[in-house]
């Protein structure tokens, strides 16, 4: 049998984790609403992105509800929690090291939810995550610093094929956002179209590879429960910005609209669950 390395869980599994096992434990009953997201993320020492990942994590197994305005309520009876008798949810079992302690990774603190989200990674050292590991809020995070340099690239070095190419996407953005309140495969396409046409095929890689990523199950699921149809609203009119910029060959101009657009979307998933 050859030896494996161990790998580090990602910190959200490990906050999924630990509120399992409160729940487990009878901490959290059945059809209890947890803490206020600020009050457990201060309990728990950790950001209030990471947790949100982490609850976001459990919804997806069906061990918690997230209700929009008023929180997030265990679903599960006692007798079918996840962690009951100490075994773990199949959602982490070939994730987490079953071991107690303290789920802190070192350097992060409830102030992480305030430090610059582009600097205040999360996580620890260790080999490399996996691509379905990812963290929804550290692939967006990548974006903003990517994409607004490309939107830029693309401002100045699009041919008028791709060009039209983009104006066409966002036709399609628009319609797709405004009959569906979900994610969409338009906005995937039109951001990948403009770093396509950026004349980088590196960069054109790394956000096709960003977007796979922010497209996969948590991701996905997130985008569902925190992006508002507000928030939908304010996108198309975002999108419209960026491609009038790329368009009409505005490089600083597509650089700002495009940092702006991904900024707002991400204090919308940090702000869109009221906590009453």
């Amino acid at each position: 049998m050859s030896i494996q390395p161990i790998r580090a869980p990602r910190l959200h599994e490990r906050i999924a984790q630990e509120i399992a096992q409160l729940i487990a434990a009878g901490t959290f009953k059945s059809g209890s609403r947890l803490p206020a997201e600020r009050q457990l993320a201060l309990s728990l020492k950790v950001s209030r992105s990471s947790l949100r990942e982490a609850l976001s994590a459990l919804e997806l197994q069906g061990v918690l509800e997230i209700r929009m305005g008023s929180g997030a309520y265990v679903r599960r009876r006692q007798s079918d929690n996840p962690v009951a008798g100490g075994t773990v949810s199949p959602y982490f079992q070939d994730r987490l090291e079953d071991r107690p302690g303290s789920i802190v990774a070192p350097g992060c603190d409830s102030s992480d939810a305030d430090a610059d989200p582009v600097s205040g990674a999360s996580g620890e050292g260790g080999p490399a995550p996996r691509e379905d590991e990812l963290s929804p809020f550290d692939v967006l995070r990548a974006r903003r610093i990517v994409e607004p340099e490309v939107a830029a690239l693309a401002a100045r070095h699009a041919t008028p094929a791709q060009r039209a190419a983009i104006a066409q996407a966002f036709e399609r953005l628009q319609r797709e956002m405004r009959a569906h309140p979900t994610h969409t495969l338009a906005d995937r396409d039109f951001h990948v179209l403009i770093a396509r046409a950026c004349g980088n095929a590196a960069l054109a890689l790394v956000v096709e590879r960003l977007w796979s990523q922010g497209l996969g199950p948590l991701g996905q699921r997130m985008e569902a429960l925190y992006v508002t149809r507000g928030r939908k609203r304010d996108n198309i009119e975002e999108h419209r910005a960026i491609r009038d910029a790329v368009v009409t060959g505005q490089a600083a101009q597509a650089r700002q609209t495009m940092r702006r657009h991904l900024l707002q979307a991400e204090k919308q998933r940090m702000r869109a669950l009221d906590e009453g």
